[in-house]
């Protein structure tokens, strides 16, 4: 592979990953119709550029993850440590990701290789523009922070999740509109669905579907697309992160819902 397609795909994943938009999806469609390659390389190509921008949030958030193994560390037998705060909520959402999630991969692969999402999809963009219009309505507004995150929130964070194993739907999309109705700041909402994504993406993903890369992709250009999406990822990630702690969330929550339903009626066309 040349280094332009591979400069091309790593920036496709680096900034797709993070916004509501299917990242496998446009990077697949990058490759196959942009940059006419195989098909066969499609999912060992999805494989390394998910590689990069995991290793990208999981620097980003190392202090993160750096306290949660100390929890586990200094309470590894208390059930608490796995249920209540942040833990609570990762480990809710993987869990009810996987109950929503894998009947949807059994059925899309099995029986209904025609699911589609884009039902879902406007649905969930109908909501974003409901809620923007009632929190405009509101003079006065109490958000959550991610500190108060807990099981409960990674519960309905979990079952949305799972709806972006429906082609064309985003991780980030469905986790960042479940965290923000269950009324987190715009910060906290894209943080913890940003931390939730270096698990959820690790078993999706990397372990899910490693079994089935095939293709001809030699291990140098699997590591320079790890590297660049890594680079472009990391960028990416920050000045969301940066953005969305000057904007008011009611506005950013109705361009949040056009832009799903825009992804929605793209991926229907």
């Amino acid at each position: 592979m040349d280094l332009v397609s591979i400069l091309i795909l790593g920036l496709t994943q680096g900034v797709t990953e993070w916004v509501p938009v299917s990242s496998k999806t446009q990077v697949s469609l990058v490759y196959l119709t942009f940059l006419k390659g195989s098909p066969d390389n499609v999912i060992p190509i999805l494989l390394w550029v998910h590689v990069g921008t995991l290793l990208a949030a999981a620097i980003y958030f190392r202090k993160e993850l750096a306290a949660i193994a100390k929890e586990i560390k200094a309470a590894p037998y208390d059930s608490k440590t796995y249920t209540q705060g942040r833990n609570g909520f990762l480990l809710a959402a993987l869990f009810f990701t996987g109950v929503v999630g894998l009947p949807i991969l059994y059925l899309e692969k099995k029986m209904l290789p025609s699911l589609d999402g884009t039902a879902v999809y406007i649905l969930m963009g109908l909501g974003l523009l409901f809620t923007g219009l009632l929190l405009i309505s509101q003079k006065k507004k109490t958000f959550r922070h991610k500190e108060d995150a807990g099981m409960v929130d990674g519960i309905v964070t979990g079952l949305l999740q799972g709806l972006s194993t429906l082609p064309g739907v985003s991780r980030s999309g469905t986790t960042s509109t479940a965290l923000i109705w269950r009324s987190f700041d715009p910060d906290s909402a894209f943080g913890l669905s940003f931390l939730l994504s270096i698990p959820s993406v690790f078993l999706a993903e990397i372990v899910l579907y490693a079994g089935e890369a095939g293709g001809s992709l030699p291990l140098t250009d699997g590591l320079a697309l790890a590297g660049v999406s890594f680079f472009f990822g990391y960028l990416t990630l920050d000045a969301i992160l940066r953005l969305v702690k000057k904007v008011n969330l009611a506005y950013f929550v109705i361009i949040l819902g056009l832009l799903i339903m825009a992804t929605a009626l793209f991926h229907a066309g």
